[in-house]
């Protein structure tokens, strides 16, 4: 009788949980004024205009679609009860509501600036956002539930492969030659692109960078000086053998065949760390077909070296972890390059290593200890030594310090474009910037405008003293602006809904929206050739025609790869893997860096953590599985 009752309340508490699931898909995404309740409200009084505007924030509940959607849940949520026994488990309760307060919270926030939406503009207001709040909050909590019931029946055996199987002819090359083997793979596979787009693409910041190198401009650390060189270097070396497009070509086809080597190795070393073929082919199948990787790799600009590095660091890093410090010279070697190569190829990468490295020192044996501790700093030294020696050795100028005050510059911006300044405000504020650009080169989603009027205006530094102050107390007058100014440049890296807001899903042009006639100081000849133009645009269409499908789309977005890497981290406490926590510090390094950045939901931005995720995901997940089936086999066995 009583497991009867149970069933019939489930039932219940599934029918709640999936109707206020249902009310948050269906909420409007705009803000409900009086006028329009009132006409249709019967009766000017309070309760009738309150119900008219629940009634109209609910249009989008009448259907046939919403209701779908409705019973649909329901049935997700009544088949985890039917299926996973202990949800009563307190480790689970906690962990998974943990996950859903963290995920409703950020679609609130999403949902808020993506549609301009004030959610504390009224208390109707506040209303509805709690309605739609605890529906998120219900599905996260169940989506996180499932996953954890998932993990806990999923069988390791069916990952792992026979290998008695007879070997054919592609598989005995394969086990001879796994890399490269690979590599010519993913090359088969991305040559399209690179005979399409030749001579590659290109961001105008190398633009920037290869004047600088050519002595068209002065040089400047606002870019990484190592990749400065390295641009510079080959575009000289095309122009001198061929022409401008040879320049460009060398540096993107150098970078398309370190990112197969590098991918093949990660790809190979996964599979060797978990002898899952399945994991390996999913592995192969999105860096090779998914249209993102073939023309980030193809396109110059300082984030995909960055990136191919970060990668380089992780799987060293993940390396160090499994033999507990026990490297050879070798491998020693190889981590220390990849050290070095992440503070080279951008500035704020020093962060990742100065981050990760005390916490790698857990895993050593005491010899090793100190060796990663030397590793670690020598590489930052030395990478040190090399940037003051060359910027003295060719009077290369420190970048503009107001760089670093892009946040503060912004919520100045976002300040003066809601309230009036006083007297001592405006005066600070415009010897940083004039006051007509601060309100004309506002964008809500954008740090760089504002940064960019900034670094007209000489300051020094006792006006920027001045300025702090000024930023200080202005912050203790309406300290939500500053909250509400960071997060609407910013919430596109927690909010998967919200699509790239600069430079579309990847780079397809070398020139663009015809930057060249403003930026190209060196006259630099680049172009596709005009035969290839369908070819071009064929591809580009098909990749955002891609990033507008369901599910698919999804792995576009900036968002969905920090939510990943939120719940992998809440997965791994709830099955006590808090010693591997460590591998996932990076990523949450670079987070902090995207956060910090001055343009929201950019891609390239992001690359990092969507090249380097998919092999610690897998290895992770993994890792998860087998530690579950050996507890279950010594269970068995006592």
């Amino acid at each position: 009788m009583k497991e009867k009752f149970d069933i019939y309340k489930y039932r219940i508490i599934y029918f709640i949980e999936a109707f206020f699931t249902a009310l948050a898909f269906s909420s409007a995404n705009r803000i409900i004024t009086n006028e329009e309740a009132i006409s249709i409200a019967v009766y000017n009084n309070p309760i009738c205009i309150n119900l008219a505007k629940f009634s109209i924030n609910y249009l989008n509940g009448y259907g046939v679609n919403i209701s779908i959607i409705f019973l649909l849940v329901f049935f997700f949520f009544y088949q985890i009860f039917r299926k996973y026994e202990n949800l009563g488990e307190k480790r689970l309760q906690i962990t998974s509501s943990i996950t859903a307060l963290l995920f409703a919270t950020f679609m609130t926030i999403g949902n808020s600036f993506l549609y301009n939406v004030d959610i504390f503009i009224s208390k109707f207001q506040i209303f509805i956002t709690m309605i739609n709040f605890i529906g998120y909050f219900f599905l996260f909590k169940n989506i996180f539930i499932f996953l954890i019931s998932l993990l806990k029946t999923k069988e390791i055996s069916s990952l792992e492969e026979n290998e008695k199987d007879k070997l054919s002819f592609i598989k005995k090359i394969y086990i001879k030659k796994p890399v490269l083997f690979t590599m010519l793979l993913f090359f088969i596979c991305w040559i399209p692109y690179i005979i399409i787009f030749y001579p590659g693409t290109m961001n105008t910041d190398s633009v920037f960078q290869i004047s600088q190198y050519l002595g068209s401009i002065s040089w400047s650390t606002h870019h990484p000086v190592f990749l400065t060189i390295i641009y510079g270097s080959l575009m000289k070396l095309g122009r001198f053998l061929v022409n401008d497009n040879f320049g460009l070509f060398l540096n993107n086809i150098l970078q398309v065949l370190v990112a197969t080597f590098l991918l093949s190795y990660a790809i190979n070393y996964i599979y060797k760390l978990t002898k899952s073929k399945k994991i390996a082919f999913f592995l192969f199948i999105f860096f090779a077909f998914f249209p993102t990787w073939p023309i980030h790799f193809y396109t110059e600009v300082k984030d995909v070296w960055f990136s191919l590095s970060f990668l380089l660091f992780i799987i060293m890093s993940l390396k160090f972890y499994k033999s507990n410090g026990e490297f050879t010279k070798k491998e020693w070697l190889i981590y220390f390059i990849s050290m070095s190569l992440v503070y080279l190829c951008r500035k704020n990468g020093v962060y990742t290593i100065v981050l990760t490295f005390p916490f790698l020192t857990v895993f050593a044996k005491k010899k090793e200890k100190f060796k990663i501790i030397i590793c670690s700093v020598l590489s930052i030294i030395l990478c040190l030594i090399f940037i003051k020696t060359y910027m003295q050795a060719f009077n290369i100028e420190d970048g503009n310090i107001k760089e670093a005050l892009s946040i503060p510059l912004h919520q100045t911006a976002y300040y003066y474009n809601n309230y009036d300044l006083n007297e001592e405000e405006a005066e600070a504020i415009s010897k940083v910037i004039k006051l007509e650009d601060l309100k004309q080169a506002f964008v809500p989603e954008s740090v760089d405008f504002v940064k960019a009027c900034s670094e007209s205006v000489e300051t020094s530094d006792e006006e920027l003293k001045e300025y702090l102050i000024v930023w200080f107390k202005m912050f203790f007058k309406h300290p939500m602006i500053y909250v509400k100014a960071t997060l609407n440049s910013t919430y596109g890296y927690i909010y998967p809904n919200r699509v790239e807001y600069k430079d579309g899903i990847a780079q397809y042009s070398i020139d663009a929206s015809g930057a060249f006639q403003y930026t190209n100081p060196s006259n630099l000849n680049l172009h596709f050739y005009e035969s290839t133009e369908i070819a071009r645009n064929i591809l580009q269409r098909f990749a955002y025609m891609l990033r507008n499908m369901p599910f698919i789309g999804l792995l576009f977005s900036c968002g969905l790869y920090n939510w990943i890497l939120i719940a992998l981290t809440i997965i791994m406490i709830y099955f006590k893997k808090t010693r591997e926590l460590v591998l996932l510090i990076p990523l949450y390094t670079i987070l902090l860096v995207c956060i910090a950045s001055p343009v929201n939901s950019y891609v390239r931005y992001m690359l990092p953590i969507m090249l380097s995720l998919p092999f610690l995901l897998s290895f992770i997940i993994n890792d998860i599985l087998k530690s579950k089936n050996l507890l279950t086999s010594n269970e068995i066995k006592n």
